[in-house]
């Protein structure tokens, strides 16, 4: 049984318990079913949207379809209880339950699968090329690496979110295929710069100095004064 014909299955039996309460039953039993229903209806949307989440990534590469072999269990036994009359509340809540704990465990899962694969991805892009873009280039690129890096981790995952950094990526690795690596001299000169403690200047030469200045690296550069 696919995916989709899950869903629209427990929907529609969903609704076949809105009809029987509505025709054959009084007031009070059919509003006890409507609410019931409406609640597993808004589980069920839930899932569905995780479910849609997790064949967005799978169609990335990022992961592989879920399993929802223990959903279909849960709809042929709501079904075989629904035809014996009204489902009662427990009925109701146990479905409603098993949907939930399956939409955490897969929205879990999906949110890691997410991690690793975006993780992956940023890892693969050329950074270290970003000082060899232009000026306006650089600036957008360095903007465009900080999205990323945010995207990798966050609070609650949508096929937007998933848009915005493959679209983004490809902005990114699209400026940068064209670039030569940067020479291992800016690389060497960057890392020194870059531990703590900070170099002084006098262990910093004229000619580096020059070679920031060449890619216009000089203007992330701080200079503090320390001592008397």
């Amino acid at each position: 049984m696919t995916e989709v014909s899950v869903y629209d299955k427990a929907i529609q039996l969903q609704n076949r318990a809105r009809q029987i309460a509505a025709g054959a039953v009084g007031e009070k039993e059919a509003s006890r079913v409507l609410s019931r229903t409406k609640e597993l209806r808004a589980a069920l949307a839930d899932l569905k949207t995780q479910v849609e989440l997790r064949h967005t990534l799978t169609a990335l590469g990022a992961t592989h379809k879920p399993d929802l072999s223990d959903i279909d269990a849960a709809r042929t036994a709501f079904e075989r209880k629904a035809l014996n009359g009204l489902p009662s509340d427990t009925v109701f809540n146990t479905a409603r339950r098993k949907v939930l704990e399956f939409s955490v465990k897969l929205k879990g899962d999906t949110s890691t699968a997410w991690t690793t694969w975006a993780a992956q991805q940023l890892t693969g892009l050329p950074l270290a090329r970003v000082p060899m873009l232009g000026r306006d280039e650089r600036e957008a690129a360095r903007t465009r690496a900080k999205e990323l890096r945010q995207a990798v981790t966050p609070k609650n995952l949508s096929k937007a979110d998933i848009a915005l950094f493959t679209s983004t990526y490809s902005l990114l690795a699209e400026s940068l295929r064209d670039k030569s690596d940067p020479p291992q001299e800016l690389l060497q000169l960057l890392e020194l710069l870059e531990k703590r403690p900070g170099p002084s200047l006098s262990d910093i030469s004229d000619s580096d100095i020059a070679l920031l200045r060449q890619f216009e690296m000089d203007t992330h550069i701080t200079l503090q004064r320390t001592g008397a």
